[in-house]
C-alpha cells in the first residue's frame, strides 16, 4: 500500500490515492484564502470545491455547509457563463453541478458530473457524486453502480467506498457494508 504525499506551499498533504499536483496547489491557495476571508461565499466554494475534487469529501461537505443557501443562483449563473467562454475546463460543469444539486436540481447536476467526465475521464470524484446524487434520490442501484465504476477507477477513494457502503446498508447487504466500511477506516488510518 502506497500513500501519495507532497509538500506545497508549506503544506504536507497526504492521501491514499494520487491527487495531481495543481488540484493540491489549488487547495494550498484556497486554504490561505479562506484564512484572510472565513465568510466569504465565494472564498467558501472554492474552497470546498478544490476539497471535493481532491477527494476531501468531509472537508467539503463541512465548508459547503458553511455557505448562504441562496449563493447557489450565483454559482449557477457565474459558471454557466464561464462554460460558455471555456468549453473545455472541467472544473466549470464540476462546480455548477453543485449550484444545481443545491437549488434542488439534482438530475441537471448529473448532467454536468456526467459533462466533466467527458471533458476530462479520469475525475473519479465526479463519478463519486454521481453516486451520491443518485443515492440522495434513492436510486441506489444506480448510486451502487457508479461506485463501482469510481472504485475501478481509484480503489483507494475512502469517500466512494463510504457511499458504496451506505448503499449496500440501503439495500440490507450488511456483510458488503461492513467491508466497505473497514476498508474506510484503513484507508482514514493512512491519511
Amino acid at each position: 500500500m502506497w500513500i501519495f504525499s507532497v509538500m506545497l506551499s508549506g503544506c504536507l498533504f497526504a492521501f491514499p490515492y494520487y491527487v495531481a499536483p495543481d488540484i493540491l496547489e489549488e487547495v494550498a491557495v484556497n486554504e490561505r484564502l479562506y484564512a484572510v476571508s472565513p465568510t466569504s461565499n465565494e472564498v467558501l466554494f472554492d474552497l470546498a470545491m478544490s476539497y471535493a475534487y481532491s477527494g476531501q469529501i468531509l472537508n467539503g461537505w463541512t465548508t459547503l455547509k458553511k455557505l448562504d443557501k441562496s449563493y447557489s443562483s450565483v454559482v449557477i449563473d457565474l459558471y454557466t457563463e464561464k462554460m460558455k467562454e471555456s468549453p473545455d475546463e472541467w472544473r466549470y460543469p464540476f462546480k455548477l453541478a453543485f449550484g444545481y444539486f443545491f437549488a434542488g436540481e439534482k438530475v441537471k447536476a448529473i448532467q454536468l458530473f456526467e459533462q466533466v467526465l467527458r471533458i476530462n475521464p479520469d475525475q473519479v470524484w465526479a463519478v463519486g457524486f454521481i453516486a451520491l446524487v443518485y443515492g440522495e434520490m434513492g436510486r441506489v442501484d444506480e448510486a451502487i453502480s457508479y461506485c463501482k465504476k469510481g472504485l475501478a477507477m481509484e480503489p483507494n477513494a475512502p469517500g466512494i467506498h463510504l457511499l458504496l457502503a451506505e448503499g449496500y446498508r440501503k439495500k440490507k447487504k450488511y456483510f458488503k457494508a461492513f467491508k466497505h466500511f473497514l476498508i474506510v477506516g484503513r484507508l482514514e488510518a493512512q491519511d
